[in-house]
């Protein structure tokens, strides 16, 4: 029983070794791994205290140049345009990437330059007077002055377009031109509203008479075709120009309502001359006179309505051709003109709210995205550099199509593309370069977005790259060596702390094993012992 409880003993502390010496080994891995471990971190640190970062000039401080880290807010935005240049960010496919605001207020727009403006809340009107008046004769010289600088406008875009309206449609005022929804009742003047692009005229015929849709003049005519105003008097008939009255050659003859002359009233003013009529006769509005030549027996023609006469005509309106002035050119330069003589016109025939009334160079219109708000306009000099920057995002955007990251799913079609984010579209990109400075950076080195910056001698976006921009320039990442460096020295300490760990444990086992090498040694002794004691009994 000695002999097989002390072989138990021995079976037992071998085991115990075996356990021990396993443990030992894997200690021994897990300091290799954390050896491995910090040469890694070393290796990662060492790595990080060479980061750099993108860094754009934003301007100067005296002869000083300012950097500032780069994003797509700042590369593409208002003050770097004013500042710096324009800069744009396209893919590989030239489309240009813009924010939501922007795509939204382009795809609003249907082509509209004028609309895509006021969805972005500006106008490229320059004037800051406004059309209150009704009677052309309540018109102010400021008003006169505006529909002037309209009517040219219009007469530049229509010269590009072939189409020659002479200068009649300057006779009536502003009558000519307004601005309604289409399918509106032109003839009510409620019912026009600034929108859609549109604006109208009348139609004039070779004299310069306003005409009806038949050719006949549109002026406001008693039964016996006369000229009246709206009161129904007329107007004039049966007179002579002032050159003609004034004409001392010529002599006057009067008639009675029957037609037969009445004698000369020589005693009137004590004189003999052939106009010496008394004031019965020449204030009596039934008595009439004729001009004589100088020989008083050749009648002088009448002139059927003198200037002043005609000049206060009214016009039918209900007798007016309204028509669109629908853009039919072909050019840029063409369209530019329409836009611009549109944006007058829209700006004169505005609609006010109270911030639009306290400030003349702001409007409203109807399409305009935040219509609680007034139009800032092209009368205001400060807004000449906002204006030039929407220009050219809205002239790439036609060119070169357009995209944007949104929260949406994405959409594709043969303009546009509308990225959802993280679905991979355009860049395979988890983030939104549009907020994450970093993914922007990183689709920037790696060519997924490009750089472009408007040439204002080629008035055309040129590519550029981030080696090759004189704006750009890659510097040492202090922010991102001191991350490096803090974690560095916490991922070290944490291993130190791990090692420590580790040693304390080897040390443990090593005197684990060597307390049970003694007692194998011990109880294998004895065993050897009752071993040679049983040969020697049994042989």
């Amino acid at each position: 029983m000695g002999m097989a409880a002390s072989q138990a003993r021995l079976l037992s502390i071998t085991a115990r070794l075996t356990n021990n010496e396993n443990s030992g080994q894997s200690i021994s891995y897990s300091k290799q791994r954390l050896a491995d471990q910090t040469q890694q971190i070393t290796n990662e640190y060492n790595e990080a205290l060479n980061a750099t970062k993108l860094t754009v000039l934003t301007g100067f401080n005296g002869a000083e140049a300012n950097y500032t880290d780069i994003s797509y807010n700042l590369m593409t935005g208002l003050e770097m345009a004013e500042n710096v240049k324009q800069y744009v960010v396209t893919d590989t496919k030239g489309r240009v990437l813009v924010t939501p605001k922007i795509a939204e207020a382009y795809e609003k727009s249907n082509g509209n330059y004028n609309q895509f403006l006021a969805n972005m809340g500006y106008s490229q009107a320059d004037i800051t007077v406004q059309k209150t008046y009704t009677n052309i004769e309540d018109r102010t010289d400021e008003q006169a002055a505006a529909e002037q600088k309209i009517h040219e406008a219009w007469d530049e875009y229509f010269a590009t377009v072939g189409i020659n309206l002479g200068d009649a449609e300057h006779d009536f005022g502003f009558g000519w031109v307004e601005t309604y929804v289409q399918g509106g009742d032109v003839n009510n003047q409620n019912d026009y509203a600034i929108g859609q692009g549109y604006a109208t005229y009348t139609k004039v015929d070779e004299n310069g008479y306003y005409v009806d849709k038949d050719g006949n003049p549109a002026y406001i005519t008693n039964a016996d075709g006369d000229y009246i105003d709206t009161d129904n008097n007329i107007i004039a008939t049966d007179v002579y120009s002032d050159a003609t009255l004034n004409n001392t050659a010529y002599s006057r003859k009067y008639f009675d309502e029957n037609g037969t002359l009445i004698p000369y009233d020589v005693a009137s003013d004590g004189g003999s001359t052939m106009d010496s009529y008394s004031s019965d006769i020449t204030d009596n509005p039934n008595y009439t006179f004729k001009l004589y030549e100088a020989d008083g027996r050749t009648e002088v023609a009448y002139d059927d309505y003198s200037d002043e006469a005609l000049s206060k005509r009214v016009v039918d309106e209900s007798k007016l051709v309204y028509e669109p002035i629908n853009y039919e050119g072909t050019t840029e330069e063409s369209r530019d003109l329409y836009d611009y003589a549109m944006a007058l016109t829209e700006a004169y025939l505005r609609t006010n709210d109270a911030k639009a009334q306290d400030d003349p160079t702001r409007y409203k219109v109807e399409y305009n995205m935040d219509s609680t708000l007034g139009l800032q306009t092209a009368a205001d000099a400060e807004n000449a550099g906002v204006l030039t920057y929407y220009r050219n995002i809205y002239d790439k955007i036609q060119s070169s199509g357009y995209f944007t990251y949104t929260t949406t799913p994405a959409e594709v079609d043969e303009n546009h593309i509308y990225a959802g984010v993280g679905t991979g579209t355009a860049g395979n990109v988890q983030k939104s370069p549009l907020e994450d400075n970093a993914t922007f950076e990183a689709a920037l080195r790696d060519g997924t977005l490009r750089l472009e910056y408007y040439s204002t001698t080629e008035n055309a976006f040129k590519t550029t790259t981030i080696s090759e921009d004189t704006c750009i320039q890659e510097v040492e990442d202090e922010r991102a060596i001191a991350r490096a460096e803090s974690k560095y020295t916490q991922d070290m300490q944490d291993l130190e702390n791990k090692d420590k760990k580790l040693d304390l444990e080897l040390k443990k086992l090593d005197t684990e094993h060597s307390a049970l090498q003694t007692e194998y040694d011990s109880v294998k002794n004895v065993v050897d012992k009752n071993v040679e004691s049983s040969f020697k009994t049994f042989g």
